[in-house]
Parts: structure tokens; C-alpha cells; sequence
């Protein structure tokens, strides 16, 4: 399929997940909040739907690798994740409401790491920049966050899981669209076992870079509007600052590409952790300057957009072709399944038991922690792995 046709199905995904996702993040604490959880309840649930990813994706990912049908497991992901989402309008009390979050991730979980495979397995064949169907992502996002807080301010917070719904099904349908990719690897080629590449030396320190990266994110993620909303700023405030972060990642997506070769991974990983920590800084001390809110929100440019790019360099150059599905999935379930559930949790016990600045002033002591590791264990030529 030449690049021209598959470039616009590939984004179309990325376009509905992130927009899903737009619609998920800034707003489900306060929905959350509106059906009676506490901030450490919130914690414990998003806790417990990173535990989820980091089993998850790992799970389906071996499937994947042995079975193939990658897209058609996707598919059919997608619709349960969505079917289980939208029962929890009709449900009430804290442990109903988290046991659904907890279910849908089953399904949910699956999709991402999977769909990275199926685009960089098409744009392989095809020819085409990561980065550039990437933004389309972005671009989900930034409509579902300026939309919804426009439309909630009119229906309220409860009516949130049906409007989210509605980007789910986009997302469910463009599945339909893309093509089961070429294989990225010959079937001839010795197959190399996932524990031996696990146990190599950049390999656990590339883990433990993001780790700590989307360990950092996790306040930001679960608890940045309410943090506004708890600082004296109004909600649409909120989705404006989330908006300037995603425009700015936007933008970096359509040059990151020439970066990476010009500079190396590795030093651009340094600037991104880099950056993030001092992101987090910035939002813990000066929350009461919009201005610093602004900058620190274009640093989402570096802190995200550059280490997400970076991020899929590495997992693409460390698991050969035939662990690319458990490659990713390692991945997604080190980085935003463990690092993400632990930091939930981290970051709603700070919350309620010393400050909401708290959670932020620790979240960039571990992005520092990070790019400690990188600096002393990740090589020099990243390119060369």
C-alpha cells in the first residue's frame, strides 16, 4: 500500500486514541470527584489501572508476536474497551466506578503498543516520517480538551463518559480502516529470545530512563486540573493550558525527525528529561504565575513530545523485528504501567496527606533521577544499538 493511502488510516487512529485520551485526562478527576472519590481513591484507581498496564500490554504483545492478526486483535480490543467504558454511566459507588476503570484497561491497554507496530511496520514498507502521522495524536487531543471544556461547562461534569464515548467510537471504527501490515522481519531470520535482550545493559537502563520519565508524569496526568482548580484557577483555564502543551508538542512532532539524526538520541533524551524536570519545578513553586503555567506547559514540547519520539527510536533499534509487539509492550508496561501506577498512587497520597505541591516538587526529584541514568548508562551512540 503506497505511503499516500496508508498516511491518513494510520492517522486517523492516533487522531481518535488521543483524542480519547484528551478527553480522559484533564477531565476525569473532577467527574471522578463529582461521583464522591477521594484524591487517594483516585489514586488507588489509577494505581490499579497501571498495574493493569503493566501486564496488559506484555500479555497481548506475546500473543501478537506468535499468533500474528495484529490488527485484528485491535479491532475487536477496541470495541470491548469501549462497550466496557460506557457502562459506567449506569453504575454508582467508588468500587463499581474503579472496577470498570480496572476492566476496560484489559482491553484498552492493548491497543496503543499494538498500533505502533502496525505503523511503523507499514511506514517500513511504505515509507512515510513516525513523527508526522504522530501528530495527528496531538492534534486529537487538542480538539476533544478545547471542545469538551466548552461542552462541560454547559451539561456539567456527569455528562463526561457520553461525550467521551464519542471519540471511542471514532477510534473503534478507524481500526476498520488500516490494513494488516507486511511482516517487518523475514521468516528465515534467527529468532532472538526477549530475556536475552532484556538482560543487555542499555536495554535496562533505556527502561529505567522511562520509568522514572512517566513516574514524574503521573501528577501531571491524574491531578493538573484539579491543581489549577485548587490554586484559584477556573476549568477552562485548565483546558487552555493543556491545549498550549499539546500545540507545542505538535510542532516539535514536525522537526524532531532531523534532531534525532543530527544530534543522537541520547542527547536528545538528556534534554527531554532535562526539561521535564525542571517542568515540574516550575509548576510546584511558581503555580501562581500564569505565565511560568504557560512556560511550563511549552516545555511539553521536550519533556513528552521529544521523549516519546526518542522513546519509539530506541524500542525500534533494541527489540529486533520479531519482538517489535513485545518490544513496545515491555515498554508501555515499564514506563506508563509501572512507573505510571506507582507515581498515581505516590502522587495521591502526597496530595492528601502533605500538599498538592508536594506530589509535583517529587515528581521532579525522579524526572532528575532520570536523566542521572541517562547521562551515566545509556552510550553515547544510540544510533549504533
Amino acid at each position: 500500500m503506497s505511503r499516500r493511502s496508508i498516511g491518513p488510516r494510520l492517522a486517523s487512529f492516533y487522531f481518535f486514541y488521543y483524542a480519547t485520551v484528551g478527553a480522559f485526562m484533564p477531565y476525569w478527576a473532577p467527574y471522578l470527584e463529582a461521583r464522591g472519590f477521594t484524591a487517594l481513591q483516585m489514586g488507588v484507581a489509577f494505581a490499579l489501572m497501571g498495574v493493569m498496564r503493566s501486564i496488559v500490554p506484555i500479555a497481548w504483545g506475546w500473543w501478537a508476536d506468535a499468533r500474528g492478526g495484529r490488527i485484528y486483535l485491535i479491532r475487536w480490543a477496541s470495541l470491548a474497551a469501549l462497550l466496557t467504558f460506557m457502562s459506567i454511566p449506569f453504575v454508582d459507588g467508588v468500587w463499581w466506578i474503579g472496577g470498570l476503570m480496572v476492566a476496560y484497561t484489559l482491553f484498552w491497554h492493548a491497543l496503543l503498543p499494538q498500533f505502533e507496530v502496525v505503523t511503523l511496520n507499514h511506514l517500513l514498507a511504505s515509507g512515510g516520517d513516525y513523527s508526522r502521522i504522530r501528530l495527528w495524536g496531538s492534534v486529537g487531543f487538542v480538539v476533544a480538551v478545547l471542545g469538551l471544556g466548552a461542552l462541560l461547562d454547559l451539561t456539567g461534569m456527569l455528562w463526561l463518559p457520553w461525550l467521551v464515548g464519542c471519540f471511542w467510537l471514532g477510534m473503534a471504527g478507524a481500526t476498520w480502516a488500516v490494513p494488516e501490515p507486511p511482516d517487518a522481519y523475514s521468516r528465515d531470520t534467527p529468532r532472538v529470545p526477549i530475556l536475552s535482550v532484556l538482560s543487555r545493559r542499555e536495554v535496562i537502563a533505556f527502561l529505567l530512563v522511562c520509568f522514572c520519565s512517566q513516574l514524574s508524569f503521573a501528577p501531571y496526568y491524574n491531578f493538573f486540573t484539579l491543581f489549577l482548580e485548587h490554586h484559584g484557577y477556573r476549568r477552562s483555564l485548565a483546558g487552555v493550558l493543556w491545549t498550549v502543551g499539546v500545540v507545542a508538542e505538535i510542532g516539535l512532532f514536525l522537526v524532531i525527525g532531523r534532531y534525532i539524526r543530527r544530534y543522537g538520541a541520547r542527547a536528545v533524551l538528556l534534554l527531554a528529561l532535562g526539561t521535564t524536570a525542571l517542568r515540574w519545578t516550575l509548576t510546584a513553586t511558581l503555580v501562581d504565575s500564569l505565565a511560568v503555567l504557560v512556560l511550563s506547559q511549552l516545555l511539553h514540547a521536550t519533556s513528552f513530545g521529544a521523549y516519546h519520539s526518542v522513546a519509539v527510536f530506541y524500542v525500534q533499534r533494541l527489540f529486533p523485528g520479531a519482538l517489535q509487539g513485545r518490544g513496545q509492550a515491555v515498554y508501555n508496561a515499564v514506563a506508563y504501567g509501572i512507573g505510571g501506577s506507582i507515581g498515581s498512587l505516590g502522587s495521591g497520597l502526597l496530595w492528601d496527606r502533605v500538599s498538592p505541591d508536594a506530589a509535583f516538587v517529587a515528581a521532579a526529584l525522579v524526572a532528575a533521577l532520570g536523566l542521572i541514568i541517562a547521562w551515566r548508562r545509556l552510550p553515547g551512540e544510540a544510533e549504533r544499538l
